[in-house]
């Protein structure tokens, strides 16, 4: 069965608890920032990427296109 979020039974005062746990979260020092792969591109790290997007282009000209041609 699904458990719930940890019970804490020493929570009386609902301002006070978010108080101490503001003042926890100011100590802890921000996470750093996930760096960039080397090597990714701006289409993400999909080899096909690229493949796709070109697909998607040429369903779109031939949606736009088709109905002129015919």
């Amino acid at each position: 069965m699904a458990k719930g979020p940890k019970h804490e039974p020493e929570v009386t005062n609902l301002a006070r608890y978010r108080q101490q746990k503001a003042e926890e979260a100011r100590r802890r020092p921000p996470k750093a920032p996930k760096p960039k792969r080397p090597g990714e591109s701006l289409l993400g790290s999909n080899p096909r990427a690229g493949l796709i997007l070109v697909i998607v282009l040429v369903v779109l000209l031939a949606l736009w296109l088709g109905p002129a041609l015919l």
